[in-house]
């Protein structure tokens, strides 16, 4: 099949951080057969003017304002930068009409279309005037933005009349969209709307031992990772609050964003023992989850009541063997099992989080949960994954 793919989220080049996963899904049916057109919004930045390319994946970027006001995606994310920045708000409408545009002059090309981000591109492939089999995949930012946004309930019922099939990150995400719609048309969409956190590729091959690993790394003592983007629905500043009295603790803050001269403020007047390492790419990335002891995942709800969807970082650690220290909510409780496949603590409890960290300094308890979430992981290998969601499509298709 050639599939397009529609998308606010897609890496700029090689190894960049935003829409890993999105390539991951991508290129995991590119290996089955399948070839992709990508449409996702142009970066405005003049490093990335010519799209990347992997085989069996072809990138278009789509231009919705001049390139100098183009800051509506990227950098911190979308909800973070409509918040931050006003002139985020100036290419939200731009955006919806320049992705039909681009869209609707290449889908008779296409055999099916997929949407990452229902909001606003399940919507959009739902207008194009050749209706193919679409797959809409939800994440955590479509399911809050359709409980805030006037006419919540009609966006989720074209959302969900758009596609034949629908993917949501977790199952909190799924029953909070079915929510949205009335009991008759969610007993219709409920048997088509199937729940799978996005894949994990392989990890590129390192060759250095642990131990050379830690000593290049300079880490010495049980050593706490954390992986992701510095916005305030990360937690790290609990996370940083939790080991401010661990002395014998390191916490490795791999990442950046736009919180993280507030986060190394607050971490030096703690007197905790953090180390910024800014964001890290695929190799260097696995490089630090097989130094690390301990992976944690401090995510908060917000006052707003946006959540965590799925995080793809806790299934990166778990298949490197990496035992997990998370919070509740979201997509996590659907990956660890508490004290089975890792740690869960309430979010935002700083204390409880620091209990956690205490308890994984038995070596015995880290192997045991590392194993377990080892095994949960390879149930999330885009080798695996790629073939139901093949199925998904090609059952429209068949249609």
């Amino acid at each position: 099949m050639r599939i397009g793919l529609l998308t606010t989220s897609f890496p700029r080049e090689e190894g960049d951080v935003p829409g890993t996963f999105v390539l991951g899904f991508a290129r995991a049916l590119a290996a089955l057969g399948h070839s992709l057109e990508v449409l996702a919004p142009e970066p405005f930045e003049l490093r990335f003017v010519h799209p990347p390319a992997w085989p069996g994946v072809e990138v278009h970027w789509v231009r919705y304002l001049p390139r100098a006001l183009e800051r509506t995606f990227y950098g911190a994310g979308v909800l973070d930068n409509l918040t931050r920045d006003p002139r985020a708000w100036l290419g939200t409408l731009p955006f919806v009409a320049a992705l039909f545009r681009a869209a609707q002059t290449r889908v008779q090309s296409w055999d099916a279309v997929v949407s990452h981000w229902a909001l606003p591109c399940a919507l959009v492939a739902g207008r194009l005037s050749k209706r193919l089999p679409h797959l809409a995949i939800l994440h955590s930012a479509d399911v809050h933005l359709l409980e805030r946004l006037p006419g919540s309930a009609q966006l989720a019922q074209q959302v969900a009349a758009s596609a034949q099939a629908l993917v949501f990150s977790s199952r909190d995400l799924r029953s909070r969209f079915l929510s949205r719609l009335d009991p008759v048309r969610r007993l219709d969409v409920s048997g088509r709307a199937h729940v799978s956190a996005m894949g994990v590729a392989p990890s590129p091959a390192i060759d250095e031992d642990r131990e050379s690993l830690r000593r290049r790394l300079g880490l010495s003592g049980l050593t706490l990772l954390s992986l992701g983007r510095l916005i305030p629905i990360k937690g790290i500043d609990v996370l940083i609050r939790a080991v401010a009295e661990l002395s014998h603790v390191t916490l490795i803050v791999a990442g950046d964003g736009p919180e993280r001269a507030k986060l190394e403020s607050l971490a030096r007047s703690s007197r905790a023992n953090v180390r910024f390492v800014g964001e890290v790419r695929e190799g260097v990335k696995t490089a630090w989850l097989r130094a690390a002891d301990v992976f944690v995942l401090a995510s908060l709800k917000l006052a707003s009541g946006r959540t965590e969807g799925m995080p793809t970082t806790v299934l990166e650690a778990m298949s490197e063997r990496l035992p997990v220290i998370a919070t509740h909510g979201g997509g996590t409780t659907d990956l660890v099992e508490h004290a089975e496949s890792g740690l869960l603590v309430a979010p935002g409890d700083a204390v409880a989080l620091r209990y956690a960290i205490e308890r994984m300094r038995d070596a015995a308890l880290r192997t045991r949960l590392a194993e377990a979430g080892f095994q949960t992981a390879q149930s999330y290998a885009w080798p695996v994954l790629a073939p139901h969601f093949e199925t998904l499509l090609l059952d429209g298709v068949a249609c």
